[in-house]
C-alpha cells in the first residue's frame, strides 16, 4: 500500500507539473532555463546539452540564404560546437559523400519542421521530467543516470537513439534526442519514445559491463534488445494501446500479427545462421521489403519479450547475458513459429 501511495503521488505531481510548466513556459522564457537545472538535478546532477537552440540561431541567419551558404554556417554555428555528437551519433560510418548527402536533405527538408521544432524546444525539458519520473520513480528504481544526454538532431535519422558519444570504445552510452522527428509527434508519444530509449540506458548499463561487440553484431540481440524497450515502456506507462508503444498503426499491428508465425520463422533462420547485420537491419527500418514487414523486429522482438515475462521479470533480463537471451529468442521464436497464433495479442 505504501508503494502505491507513493507511485500515486508521483503520478499526481508529474501532471500538475505539465500543466504548471506548459503554462509558464510561453509566459516565462526565463523559466525554460529553470526547468532545465531541475531536470539536470533529476539526472543526477549530469548535463542536458541543447544542440536545438544553436540550430534555431543558425535558421534565424541562414533560412533566406543560398544552400552553399546555409551549409559554411551549418558547419560554423552548429556542427563544429558538437563534433563527437555528429560525429558518433548522426554521421557514425559515413563516406564524407555520404556525409555531405545526409547534410543536403536535412537542409531541403528542415525547412517544413522549424517552426515545430522551436515550439517543440519549448517543453522538451518537461517531457524528460515525465518520462524520467515514470521511468525512475514509478517503475525502474534501480536506474542511475550515468551520463549527459543531448536534444539533438538526427538529420531525419532516428527519433532517439542510444549512441556512443561519450567513450571511444564504441560502447553505447548517451541518450541522443531527434528533435526533428520527435516534432511531428503528441506530447504522449514524445514520452514514450524518450522512456523507451531511457530503457535501453538501463539494459546497456547491465549489458556492456564486459563487453565483447562482436556478441552485439547477432542477430538475436538488436531483436530482444528492441523487444524489451518496448515492455520496459509498457510497463511504465501500463493500459495504452499497443500501438503507442511500438509507433505503429493499429492495420500495421494487425497486418503483421497475421503474418507473425512466418515473421518468426524468417527471423529465426537468421539467428540459426549467425546472419551479419545487413541480412538482419531491414527488420528495423521503416521500409519493407519481402523478407521483412516496416519494422517488423519491434513488434516481433516485443512478442518474444512478453513470453519471457512470463518466467522472468525485467530486472532479471536486463542482466542476462548476450548467450542466455539467445537460447530465450530461440525457444520462443520457434515457438510462435510452429503454433502459427498470437497467444499474447493485446486486447487494445
Amino acid at each position: 500500500m505504501l508503494r502505491f501511495n507513493k507511485i500515486a503521488i508521483l503520478i499526481v505531481l508529474a501532471v500538475s507539473l505539465s500543466h504548471a510548466l506548459s503554462a509558464r513556459a510561453d509566459a516565462n522564457p526565463q523559466f525554460i532555463a529553470d526547468e532545465r537545472s531541475a531536470l539536470e538535478r533529476l539526472l543526477n546532477g549530469h548535463k542536458v546539452i541543447n544542440i536545438v537552440d544553436d540550430f534555431l540561431a543558425f535558421w534565424d541567419v541562414a533560412k533566406s540564404k543560398t544552400p552553399f551558404v546555409q551549409r559554411r554556417l551549418w558547419m560554423r554555428m552548429v556542427e563544429s560546437k558538437y563534433r563527437d555528437y555528429f560525429d558518433r551519433a548522426v554521421y557514425r560510418d559515413a563516406t564524407p559523400r555520404e556525409r555531405r548527402a545526409m547534410l543536403r536533405e536535412f537542409l531541403i527538408r528542415v525547412p517544413s519542421q522549424v517552426e515545430a521544432i522551436r515550439e517543440l524546444n519549448k517543453t522538451i525539458y518537461n517531457n524528460i521530467i515525465q518520462a524520467f519520473i515514470n521511468f525512475k520513480h514509478v517503475r525502474f528504481a534501480e536506474y542511475t543516470q550515468q551520463n549527459d544526454i543531448y536534444i539533438g538532431l538526427s538529420l531525419f535519422r532516428f527519433d532517439g537513439a542510444v549512441r556512443a558519444v561519450q567513450n571511444d570504445a564504441g560502447i553505447p552510452d548517451t541518450l541522443c534526442l531527434g528533435m526533428e522527428a520527435l516534432s511531428t509527434y503528441s506530447p504522449e508519444q514524445v514520452r514514450i519514445a524518450i522512456t523507451h530509449e531511457f530503457f535501453h540506458l538501463y539494459h546497456f548499463s547491465f549489458l556492456f559491463r564486459n563487453p565483447s561487440l562482436a556478441d552485439f553484431r547477432a542477430p538475436h540481440m538488436p531483436l530482444i534488445i528492441e523487444g524489451m524497450a518496448v515492455a520496459g515502456t509498457e510497463e511504465c506507462y501500463p493500459f495504452l494501446p499497443r500501438s503507442l508503444y511500438l509507433h505503429f498503426t493499429d492495420e500495421e499491428i494487425a497486418t503483421q500479427q497475421r503474418d507473425l508465425s512466418v515473421s518468426a520463422a524468417r527471423f529465426l533462420e537468421l539467428v540459426k545462421t549467425e546472419a551479419p547485420p545487413e541480412s538482419y537491419e531491414q527488420w528495423f527500418t521503416n521500409n519493407a521489403t519481402d523478407e521483412a514487414p516496416s519494422r517488423g523486429g519491434y513488434l516481433l522482438g516485443y512478442e518474444v519479450a512478453k513470453r519471457v515475462l512470463a518466467d522472468y521479470t525485467l530486472e532479471e533480463m536486463v542482466r542476462m547475458s548476450p548467450a542466455e537471451l539467445r537460447a530465450l529468442v530461440e525457444q520462443h521464436l520457434n515457438a510462435i513459429a510452429g503454433n502459427g497464433v498470437l497467444i499474447l495479442a493485446s486486447t487494445n
